[in-house]
């Protein structure tokens, strides 16, 4: 019993040992601590840069630091440390205490600065508190602090270095005290830090330096309350979730690419003093609606390219220049408005990949011969401000439009600007010619239908096996509960299957184009609005397929893009359908083929029982390869065509 409680005296002596108070003079502390084990530290009195370097270097076991009574003095040191021998008063020293397994600290309450990584890599460190005395923090101070969720900086902190406070991953939200002071967030301050979605810079800050937003989980970002903020770096919010974006009018600056490709991104205010938009500004954004460019003069290159869903651009007077590509792939645009009397000046290829000549343009009245003389800008559609084919006015051009015409044409009466509409050839009258001009329309690449869906009815295609050599005649049919007399659909077979011919449900016409190698869209309706048969699955349109040994054991036929037309004109987008096709060439055929590609919207598939090396080639002939694992692997293409390769088995596909 005595040995027992002897043993338990020794080890609860050294456990209070642990934790350690010292009185300490700068540059001493080496000799007053002389445990290496310890795990709290509490020091008081002053301490200089030789005393931090010692706590890093030796006392590696530490969870707990209390500096709150220590005031940091200047030294001069023998050996340079993080390329310096000189270190100033109330200023934590770099790398302090990087890389420690620190779980809390008090800093000093006289604190006017933290050096560069001071804490960078203490990924245990759960939460810091800063002195109100704080005046910067340095460059990568906080660096992969990645235990740390919320940062609330006093307001007398004026600056946040580069990538202070990048890589940490827990952090939620970065916001300062009334009254702030702070000034410039540095380039990648907050880069990588993707559970962060709340930030609040204060009335004061000046600039937002490159890269400092990306990587963030920022959703909605509200700077409005920053009125002093003058700039914002290069690429400062690329890679986020971002939704909405409000910028103060003080702000005059935006930086390249500084919301690429965040495909959230559905509504930007730039606050009326940003006279440039840099290159690829807002390429590949979701922007919606009308923008609002007030106080624009110039547009850099790409700035606009791949922004499918803005459907009108309006131009201020203001504008004299649009860079290269700066609206190339706008496939969504139905209106263009320049109030420039001036024409701008373009760079190369401005629309690439829009269909101008559906687009009406709208400038200045006394300025429409220069425009119309202007090279690219003569590309539009001038006079009335409409879209061509647009018959039933609901700013789309599809089947239900040709619904709208065939009424006209059987003699229903419509208003005069329907009647302007619903001459679709523009030769001042309206008869089957501007059928056959609407059908062209619809069936061009630049008229897809809107991806929203807004009803449950669905045209359906049964799953089908089919052998090498086998032609064979598949029907489309009309799962419905409304009443429609017109529909149009793309139909995608997967490679190995040959599309031979397309024949609609008995009274009805048939309008077919090929999109590209395995796409084609199909318009199917009557000219006397003859509505399909009302019951379920009312075949509506037949396929005849043929089947060659490069059709896969499994594959998909795809029906999207469907728009279904109803008596009243109105265009009802339903949902996308896939089929399977199988291919029953025999046992061992199946068991040899163990993978399978395909297509959903922008995503290649690629599903391997096996696993193994895949290569991706482009159109252009770049390419480059990932470990296909077990089951299905997904990767997000832009549109084009691609043959992928997986175990020795090619697949051509196409991303829309």
């Amino acid at each position: 019993m005595i040995r027992r409680f002897i043993f338990a005296t020794i080890v609860l002596l050294s456990l209070q040992v642990q934790a350690v108070v010292v009185v300490n003079t700068a540059g001493q502390l080496h000799d007053k601590v002389t445990n290496l084990g310890i795990t709290e530290l509490t020091v008081k009195g002053t301490m200089d840069a030789r005393d931090f370097y010692f706590i890093v270097e030796n006392l590696t076991k530490l969870n707990t630091v209390d500096l709150s009574q220590v005031q940091v003095v200047a030294c001069h040191t023998d050996e340079p440390r993080y390329w310096t021998q000189d270190f100033a008063d109330a200023m934590l020293p770099a790398g302090a205490f990087a890389d420690m397994d620190l779980t809390g600290v008090n800093l000093p309450a006289a604190l006017t600065a933290i050096g560069k990584g001071a804490f960078s890599g203490c990924d245990k460190l759960t939460s810091i508190s800063f002195p109100t005395t704080l005046v910067s923090i340095g460059d990568y101070a906080f660096a992969g602090c990645s235990a740390i969720s919320t940062i609330t900086l006093p307001a007398s902190v004026t600056t946040v270095g580069h990538g202070a406070f990048m890589r940490c991953s827990s952090l939620t939200s970065l916001t300062v005290a009334p009254s702030s002071r702070l000034c410039r967030l540095e380039e990648t301050a907050l880069m990588d830090c993707p559970a962060l979605t709340t930030v609040n810079l204060g009335a004061n800050v000046q600039s937002v330096g490159d890269r400092a937003l990306a990587g963030t989980g920022v959703k909605n970002l509200n700077l409005t309350a920053s009125s002093n903020l003058a700039e914002m770096g290069d690429w400062v919010m690329v890679n986020t979730p971002l939704q909405e974006v409000q910028l103060p009018s003080s702000l005059t600056s935006l930086g390249d690419g500084a919301f690429l490709y965040d495909k959230a991104l559905s509504s930007v205010k730039l606050g009326g003093q940003v006279s440039h938009l840099n290159d690829y500004l807002l390429a590949g954004t979701a922007l919606a609606g009308n923008m609002d460019f007030t106080g624009v003069n110039s547009l850099g290159d790409y700035v606009l390219y791949n922004v499918s869903t803005l459907s009108v651009v309006e131009l201020p007077a203001t504008v004299t220049w649009i860079g290269s590509y700066a609206m190339a792939g706008m496939t969504g645009m139905r209106s263009m408005i320049s109030n420039a009397e001036s024409v701008p000046a373009l760079g190369e290829n401005v629309w690439a990949g829009v269909n101008q000549p559906a687009i009406p343009l709208t400038v200045p009245a006394a300025s429409v011969n220069s425009y119309k003389a202007a090279d690219q800008w003569k590309l539009f559609k001038f006079g009335n401000s409409w879209l061509r084919g647009d018959v039933n006015g609901d700013g789309e051009v599809n089947i239900a439009d040709i619904n709208a015409l065939i009424n006209i044409i059987l003699g229903n009466i419509a208003d005069a600007e329907t009647m302007l509409r619903a001459d679709v050839n523009e030769d001042g009258e309206v008869n089957v010619g501007d059928i056959n001009a609407l059908v062209d329309i619809i069936l061009g690449p630049s008229h897809l239908a809107s991806p929203e869906v807004e009803t449950g009815d669905l045209l359906r295609l049964a799953d089908v096996s089919m052998r090498p050599g086998d032609e064979r005649t598949l029907t489309l049919e009309l799962d419905n509960a409304g009443a429609y007399s017109a529909l149009q659909c793309d139909i995608t077979l997967p490679q190995g299957l040959t599309l031979v011919g397309v024949s609609a449900s008995q009274g009805n016409e048939k309008a077919v184009r090929g999109m590209d190698d395995f796409t084609t869209r199909t318009l199917t309706y009557s000219m006397n609005r003859r509505e399909f048969d009302s019951e379920d699955h009312a075949a509506v349109l037949s396929i005849t397929v043929r089947a060659d040994a490069a059709l896969a054991c499994e594959s998909d036929i795809v029906l999207s893009q469907v728009v279904l037309a109803d008596n009243d004109n109105v265009a009802w987008h339903a949902a996308d359908y896939v089929a399977r096709v199988s291919n029953t060439t025999g046992i061992d055929d199946l068991t040899a083929v163990a993978d399978r590609v395909w297509v959903e919207g922008r995503i290649l598939c690629v599903e391997t029982r096996n696993g193994g090396t895949a290569r991706i080639t482009a159109i252009n002939g770049t390419s480059h390869t990932f470990a296909a694992e077990q089951g299905v692997n997904r990767h997000e293409l832009e549109p084009g065509f691609y043959v992928v390769t997986i175990n020795n088995k090619s697949y051509k596909i196409a991303i829309q």
